[in-house]
Order: structure tokens, then C-alpha cells, then sequence
């Protein structure tokens, strides 16, 4: 019964962080609300591994996840001093 609820409410979570990556209009430094908004997911999604009894799965997810989020920020980041450089 508990594990179902968690499920429901990570679940319910999930939707509405996924609503809001979709609503979200483009501006200056999306890349980095759209990261902040798929860390909420990925946070549901850990909670979710761990009530199905899968810690292990959730610890490399919750290491993994972090790794590739700076991967998507750095190459963002070094992409824009970039497009300033040539701009200039």
C-alpha cells in the first residue's frame, strides 16, 4: 500500500515537471532551468528505484545523473563563449 503511494505521488511529480520543461519558453539560460527541472525528475525517478527495492540502481543514477547534467551545462557554457567570440 505505501509503495503504491510513493509510486502515485513520484509519478504525479514527474508529470508535472515534464509539463513544465514543455510550457517553458526559450530564453537566456533555458539550459540551465530545463537541468534544474530534469534534476526534480531525477530525483522522482531515485525515489521510485528505491521503493522497488533497487538500491543499487539507484546509487548509479544518483551518481551517474550529476555527471551528465555538468557535461550538458559545460558544453552549453564553453558553446556560448563561442558564439561571443565569433560575434565579435
Amino acid at each position: 500500500m505505501l509503495e503504491d503511494i510513493v509510486l502515485i505521488l513520484a509519478s504525479i511529480g514527474i508529470i508535472l515537471a515534464s509539463i513544465r520543461l514543455w510550457i517553458e519558453k526559450d530564453g537566456k539560460n533555458m539550459v540551465y532551468a530545463r537541468l534544474h527541472i530534469a534534476g526534480v525528475i531525477d530525483i522522482a525517478c531515485i525515489v521510485i528505484l528505491l521503493v522497488l527495492n533497487q538500491p543499487l540502481l539507484a546509487l548509479i543514477y544518483l551518481v551517474l545523473c550529476p555527471f551528465a547534467a555538468h557535461a550538458i551545462a559545460n558544453a552549453d557554457y564553453y558553446d556560448e563563449l563561442n558564439k561571443n567570440r565569433v560575434e565579435k
